[in-house]
Parts: C-alpha cells; sequence; structure tokens
C-alpha cells in the first residue's frame, strides 16, 4: 500500500458570516482556535482514494460534485475515488447558500477550493509505502438530544436513554518503518460546543491537537451518524445542554484524545489487499411538498427571517417550474477487505440509521461517516417520525429542502447499502 499525507490552514483572513445558527445577526469577530483540512491517498494494488477532511459545516451538493471534479482534474483520479468529510464546526464561514443569517462567503469558498485542491495534489504527489491500522474505543463524550415529552413529542434537551453510537475510531496511517504518518478519527457528535461568534473548530480542533502533540504527525476527524447527538457539559442539569468555556472544551478534546491514544495499543493491522471504493447515488422522497401559495404567503408574512429567505428560494424555484420530489444522496464506501470497511453517507444521519447499518453489516468491522460529499439535511431515522421534532420537521428549510423526508428513508439507505457492499468481489 502507497500513503499519501498533506494539510492546510483554512482560517478565514477577514471577518466572515458563520454557518450553523440561525440567531446569529453579524459576522465573526475573531479566531479562538485555526481551522485546518487534510487530505489522505492511499493506493492499493488495484484501487485508490482520496479522503479530504475539512473543519467546515459540510459542502452542499453542487459544491461537493465541482470540487470532486477539479480535484480529479488535478490529481489523475475519478470523482468517485474523492470522498468529502467535515468536522461539523458550526464556527466556520458559511460558504454555500443556506437559509441562515448573512451572506455566503463567496472569497471564502474561492479560498477554500484552492487550499483542498492544493492539499490533494500534496498527497497523492507525497504518497509513500506504508501500512493502517484501526482501533475503536468508547467514548462517554455526548448525549442524544431528543427527549420524549410524554405527549407524542420531543423537547431539545438531553436524553441519556437516546440512540447514540459510542464507538470512537481512529485510522493510524504509517511509513514502512512504523513511523505514524497521520490519524483519522470519527465519532458521531455534533461540533456544537460554542455559539458565539469566533470562528474555531469546536472539540475536534483540540482532540486532533493533543494527537498531533503525541504521534508528531497530522490528525484529522470525520464527524459520524450523531444527527441527533451533542455535547453536554452541564450534565448536573438534566434540561439543559449549556455552552463551555474554552478551558472545558479544550479539557473534553483531550479527553476523546486521551481515550483514542489508549485505543491505540490495541490497533489491529488492516488488510488492504482487497482495497475497494463503491460510489452511487440514490434518491431519498420528499413528503408533504408546500404549495406555491403556501409558499408566497410564507414569503411575504413569514414572522421567521430564514424561513422567509426559504420560501423565496423555493419560490424562485417554483417559477420555474415543479418543486423536486425527492432529494440525491451519495453514497460511499471505502472496504479494505470484506472484514473492514468504512460507510460514508450523504447528510445529518441520526444514530439509530448509523447503528442499523452496523448491524446488517455484521461480523464485518464498519465504521459510519455522516456529513460526507453533499450535506443534504437532516435524515431522521423511522422511530424519530412519530415524535416529529427539529431534525424532522423543523430543521430541511435551512437546507433549502421543499419539504421534509419520507418515514421510508431509513430503510431506503439501509437497502441501497447492502446491495453496494453485495456488489463488491
Amino acid at each position: 500500500m502507497k500513503i499519501g499525507v498533506a494539510r492546510g490552514d483554512i482560517t478565514p483572513a477577514d471577518a466572515v458570516w458563520l454557518a450553523g445558527y440561525a440567531h446569529r445577526d453579524h459576522r465573526s469577530e475573531g479566531v479562538y482556535h485555526p481551522l485546518r483540512a487534510g487530505a489522505i491517498y492511499i493506493e492499493g494494488h488495484a484501487a485508490a482514494g482520496l479522503i479530504i477532511s475539512a473543519d467546515v459545516i459540510g459542502f452542499d451538493l453542487p459544491t461537493a460534485a465541482a470540487l470532486k471534479l477539479q480535484i480529479a482534474a488535478a490529481t489523475g483520479l475519478l470523482p468517485r475515488q474523492i470522498v468529502l468529510t467535515a468536522t461539523h464546526t458550526h464556527g466556520a464561514p458559511l460558504f454555500w447558500p443556506m437559509a441562515m443569517p448573512g451572506e455566503t462567503e463567496i472569497g471564502y469558498a474561492e479560498f477554500l477550493r484552492h487550499r483542498l485542491v492544493e492539499t490533494a495534489i500534496s498527497a497523492r504527489s507525497t504518497a509513500t509505502a506504508g501500512s493502517i491500522r484501526s482501533s475503536r474505543a468508547f467514548s462517554e463524550f455526548g448525549v442524544n438530544r431528543r427527549l420524549p415529552d410524554g405527549k407524542g413529542g420531543v423537547e431539545f434537551a438531553p436524553n441519556p436513554d437516546g440512540a447514540i453510537d459510542r464507538d470512537l475510531d481512529t485510522l493510524w496511517f504509517a511509513d514502512s518503518d512504523g513511523t505514524i504518518l497521520a490519524t483519522l478519527t470519527i465519532y458521531g457528535c455534533h461540533a456544537t460546543s460554542l455559539g458565539d461568534y469566533m470562528v474555531g473548530p469546536d472539540y475536534p480542533g483540540y482532540l486532533c491537537t493533543v494527537l498531533e502533540r503525541s504521534t508528531d504527525a497530522p490528525a484529522f476527524f470525520a464527524a459520524g451518524c450523531g444527527g441527533d447527538v451533542r455535547p453536554w457539559y452541564t450534565r448536573d442539569s438534566a434540561k439543559e445542554f449549556g455552552r463551555p468555556s474554552l478551558d472545558a472544551l479544550e479539557a473534553a478534546g483531550e479527553q476523546i484524545a486521551s481515550d483514542v491514544l489508549a485505543s491505540c495499543e490495541r490497533a489491529n493491522e488492516v488488510d488492504s489487499d482487497g482495497l475497494q471504493l463503491a460510489c452511487d447515488f440514490h434518491q431519498l422522497p420528499y413528503a408533504n411538498l408546500p404549495t406555491r401559495e403556501e409558499l408566497i404567503s410564507e414569503a411575504e408574512g413569514g414572522s421567521d427571517p430564514n424561513f422567509r429567505k426559504w420560501a423565496r428560494a423555493m419560490v424562485a424555484m417554483s417559477d420555474c417550474g415543479a418543486l423536486p420530489s425527492s432529494c440525491p444522496q451519495e453514497i460511499q464506501i471505502l472496504r479494505f477487505n470484506s472484514d473492514f470497511l468504512i460507510l460514508f453517507l450523504g447528510g445529518e444521519i441520526l444514530s439509530e440509521i448509523g447503528l442499523h447499518l452496523k448491524q446488517q453489516l455484521q461480523p464485518a468491522h464498519a465504521v459510519t461517516a455522516g456529513y460526507s460529499n453533499g450535506l443534504i439535511g437532516y435524515v431522521p431515522s423511522e422511530n424519530a417520525y412519530d415524535l416529529g421534532g427539529y431534525e424532522v420537521d423543523g430543521s430541511y428549510r435551512y437546507f433549502l429542502r421543499p419539504a421534509p423526508f419520507t418515514k421510508d428513508v431509513e430503510r431506503l439507505i439501509v437497502d441501497k447499502t447492502m446491495a453496494m457492499v453485495s456488489a463488491f468481489s
């Protein structure tokens, strides 16, 4: 196997509008920790792939498609061999259209594109003989945020009994002498510790800083399937999440890094002789499309400015014809061998879907990553639908989707993934 690694700084030079929270009303006020991007190139006997990780909220479908084409042209790879992942920090620039406060930072989008292409080129050009190990730890960080209210709905509050995938997975990339070249950690929890106007990578940034200090190698992070999971710092208050100090946030990153480093002693060599990469799209249908009259009413008289922005975008779309009835979702599978694979899923995937996929793929060791390639919005599990709530029927507007997804999307995702896995030779 050949492995190439590169990283780059993607911190904005100026004040920018930040993505992830609907309450912000002005641009950023400073930087508490730099934002970074990384690229890991892996090449086996019959296949090769490139994993990009970035301290951003994610990539929308058009941005992901264009970026993959640009990286493909610059590296000689095919778009399907390129994976775009994100830490999902809510302290990074708004660089693609969302129904969020502020303006899309076009200049930053161009800067980010250049930096990611440069990082990809560097990773492939520096590839050297190496090997990969995999470790899995158990993390107590994070809690399900959908608390049943006893009335048939949910509250946005800590739910210690709710679904959560506590697998803390790390890939350890090394050269032929065993020297660590890079690490990639995947965990399913929102990077939403802070909600102010400071630029920063949240807990993944501190986690990676500690790992780099300990291994003397670049450390990268990708968010797992944790669309309904967020950090929980004030555990003495059952109904609140609270906001940590920067010291508490740094301590959280250090604790997760400690769990990762301890798991390194139990890391297993990954047999990559059967390295293959599969990539495909399928459709996730929408439910209850709004009428044009409803959209115009919301656009002209709605109380929420972000929802008015959404409604205006939908009206403009309907001026050209009927609203779409479904949304494309990209699924990529990096299969090292029949016993070890990583699933990269588009969207903010709720925990139960990731857990369902892992159960279906047993006895293989499966790692699931959400927020990959096109961030199409929240993708709820079947059990979440009857309770409703933000992830099911309140969030789609922020992602400029015309309506919520239907209840059967979990089945569609599992069926599509299993069909792709079955197609491997």
